[in-house]
């Protein structure tokens, strides 16, 4: 973190020190830096850390003209090393993290801190996620019904699995700089390695439905299929030291699940759509997760890794 020191408000309330990744999505970044420059948050007590993650595009014209919002660049892949990229250099009592698709609440700030501060102190906060869709309030292609039951559940996240994503999420400074950040070397699932290690150092942390991100929901099968690849191989690379038959098992599992949803999806007690179209519209999207899955898990069988 930077050793330049701000003096502390009147009212009490930290200097927060904002942190957003972007890699090719100057557009949605326009949106995201406009939702944070109308917080409601005191604008001296908050910046806003850019760090472009080798886009092929230039981020620049997405920052407002205002010198709380800066621009750094990260050479190596991974959000998670662009994150960390600001620690240095930002000023932050408070650090929170969003992405650049995301759009905050115009209370965020507000909220994510007055949660941070609430007694018994927490260490961290994970804010909801708010999923919203291309056309309209509900999602209507097989991969937007996928991620409306299956992604950002940041409650289960927190409350059961003990972590946060980083699309929302409010760390006290200190906290941060003794766990040294997020591991720069992880494509995926850093923020389950963060919430694992804050969990054994002894911290808290803590979900508030208050402080919210509206997130777009991935519409396409494109856009699902790039994203489940990722993750499935960030899980493959934090679960490598288990060898292959743990990699064989993880294949058997989700190509399992590929098959068994097209029975679950009718039953009454399982998560889907009403409809029967879209009921068959999420089944395939929920295959085609698990199958892209299978082939991830089955590569590292073959390899050995």
């Amino acid at each position: 973190m930077s050793d330049v020191t701000v003096p502390p408000a009147p009212e009490g309330l930290p200097y927060v020190s904002v942190v957003v990744p972007v890699h090719n999505d100057t557009a949605r970044l326009r949106l995201c830096l406009q939702a944070l420059a109308a917080q409601d948050y005191p604008a001296d007590r908050f910046e806003v850390w850019v760090v472009d993650n080798n886009s092929d595009d230039d981020p620049r014209p997405a920052l407002p003209e205002d010198e709380r919002f800066q621009l750094l660049r990260e050479r190596r892949r991974g959000s998670y090393a662009a994150r960390n990229r600001a620690l240095p250099h930002a000023r932050g009592e408070v650090f929170a993290f969003t992405d650049s698709d995301c759009l905050p609440h115009p209370d965020w700030l507000s909220s994510g801190v007055r949660a941070l501060l609430r007694e018994p102190r927490p260490d961290a906060v994970g804010g909801a996620i708010r999923i919203f869709f291309d056309h309209g309030t509900v999602p209507t292609s097989g991969p937007e019904h996928f991620e409306a039951i299956n992604e950002f559940r940041q409650r289960k996240y927190v409350e059961e699995w003990s972590f946060a994503a980083t699309a929302n999420l409010f760390v006290d400074a200190p906290v941060l700089s003794r766990l040294g950040g997020f591991d720069a070397t992880l494509q995926s699932g850093g923020d389950l390695d963060f919430g694992t290690r804050l969990g054994r150092a002894g911290g808290r942390l803590i979900y508030d439905d208050d402080t919210v991100v509206d997130h777009p929901a991935r519409s396409t099968w494109r856009e699902l299929g790039r994203k489940t690849v990722r993750v499935a191989n960030g899980i493959a690379d934090r679960s490598a030291h288990l060898g292959r038959r743990d990699a064989l098992a993880r294949a058997v599992n989700e190509g399992s699940g590929a098959v068994t949803i097209w029975l679950k999806v009718w039953r009454r007690n399982e998560p889907a759509p009403r409809r029967a179209v879209e009921k068959v519209r999420y089944a395939a999207a929920f295959a085609y997760v698990r199958l892209l899955r299978t082939g991830v898990h089955l590569g590292r069988f073959t390899r050995g890794r």
